[in-house]
């Protein structure tokens, strides 16, 4: 079943990833996880419309408890598969820079590699 293109996530990962201009090759491992992520979440969740669609033409009067337990079952794996792979996305995105708080942190300077000691490490040096 198709969806609207708003409700997907891989147009908006991928309006994303070229908002980004990423031209370093080491990024196109992580742009490729998240794009699987992304097809994954999506494929979940179109699945989960069309199950629900399909119960929706069921009449209630016929169904039985195994068709109760099916539409559970498919509102369950979409909201698994959504808490299992979001953070992962999450994560992705961050290591992108793609996240406001990310950039907002490499503006500061902080964070990845050879950023230098952090306020925490100049302390401790301090202390020494």
């Amino acid at each position: 079943m198709l969806r609207d293109a708003d409700e997907l996530l891989a147009p908006a990962l991928a309006a994303t990833i070229s908002a980004l201009q990423l031209t370093d090759d080491r990024d196109a491992a992580v742009v490729r996880l998240a794009e699987r992520y992304v097809a994954t979440i999506d494929l979940a969740a179109n699945l989960a419309a069309e199950a629900e669609r399909i119960l929706a033409r069921v009449d209630p009067d016929d169904l039985t408890v195994l068709d109760q337990l099916a539409a559970l079952a498919v509102r369950v794996e979409r909201q698994a598969v959504l808490e299992k792979l979001g953070p992962k996305l999450l994560q992705a995105l961050v290591a992108l820079q793609a996240t406001p708080a990310a950039r907002a942190r490499q503006r500061k300077g902080g964070g990845g590699e050879g950023a230098g000691p952090n306020r925490l490490e100049e302390l401790r040096a301090a202390r020494r």
